[in-house]
């Protein structure tokens, strides 16, 4: 297991080191804390519903011998409990996605308590395959969901600020078009967040605050000079940050800045991703608003309801 294991990620390890200078690559520096524990630890729903049945697999793996491939299970139950408190004490920007060794877990504990109590209407070959084609049509609804409507297991199933809706056009589509309409073609716009979808919809230059896909000069850069002169040095003409948020606080935290938005003119703090600092900051009063749009992405940050669009004067 050792040797087929590393057969996968002793050359993943070896080519980071060689690409980013470090093991681990920038989008994973980023997003990690370790050592330092996050001053803001979310024991969310998801966290708590694996961790409680995380727990009772452990038990049950740990009593009931007689379950195949028992050994093995529970190596991969202790490393997958291990990776949820990983990213629970270390880890920022959790999405789904995160949760996909748990959700095995869970697979494996039905599974294994279904053949401990014997159901033999489970062994039954059209028993079986009436699951099996109720569980793809369960499936397909979800994903039909998830296509049509603001369906997110996080955002608006167990989150307080948003609703379950029928989803409209893509508004970060019509964003971009409208912004093309009043922003010169291929102009530079340093951007809050999803850069990616964005990028996909525009010809601009999307340059995304996070630094996820930046490297190492980007953070050395920041670092060194006031951000003006640094988005001057780089040609970035536009800046699209989050605003007019549903409360009222210090700090509106996101990857690559924070919001303070108590006063009438937010105040943009630039942060290092790599190094989790404060490098600089912008008030709004110093910058020339173009054009605010509705939130394009409210189904996964509900806490605010627009966009806008500046520029430095």
């Amino acid at each position: 297991m050792i040797v087929g294991f590393s057969f996968l990620s002793v050359p993943y390890l070896v080519s980071n080191q060689f690409i980013f200078g470090s093991l681990v690559p920038i989008s994973g520096k980023i997003k990690s804390s370790f050592p330092l524990i996050q001053s803001y630890i979310e024991f969310g729903t998801l966290q708590k519903i694996f961790t409680g049945i995380g727990f009772l697999y452990l038990l049950f793996s740990i009593f009931v011998k007689e379950v195949p491939g028992r050994i093995i299970k529970l190596v991969f139950l202790s490393g997958s409990l291990f990776h949820l408190f990983y990213n629970l004490f270390f880890q920022s920007a959790i999405g789904q996605w995160y949760f996909v060794s748990q959700m095995v877990f869970c697979g494996f504990f039905i599974n294994d308590c279904c053949e401990k109590l014997n159901f033999k209407a489970l062994t039954n070959h059209y028993t079986t395959k009436v699951l099996a084609i109720l569980s793809i049509v369960f499936l397909c609804l979800i994903g039909w969901l998830k296509l049509t409507t603001s369906l997110s297991l996080q955002n608006n199933v167990f989150a307080r600020n948003s609703k379950f809706e029928k989803k409209p056009n893509e508004l970060v589509r019509e964003t971009t078009l409208s912004l093309g309409k009043i922003l010169p073609a291929n102009s530079r716009i340093y951007i809050y967040d999803f850069p990616g979808k964005f990028a996909f919809y525009s010809n601009f230059n999307i340059i995304p605050a996070d630094g996820l896909v930046a490297n190492l000069n980007f953070f050395e850069q920041i670092n060194s000079d006031r951000f003006p002169n640094f988005l001057k040095m780089k040609k970035i003409d536009y800046m699209l940050f989050p605003t007019h948020f549903q409360i009222r606080d210090k700090t509106q935290g996101f990857m690559g800045i924070d919001i303070n938005n108590v006063n009438a003119d937010n105040v943009i703090y630039l942060r290092n991703t790599l190094d989790k600092k404060i490098v600089d900051s912008l008030d709004e009063k110093d910058l020339v608003k173009i054009k605010s749009y509705p939130n394009p992405i409210k189904t996964w940050q509900p806490q605010y309801d627009s966009v806008t669009v500046y520029r430095l004067k």
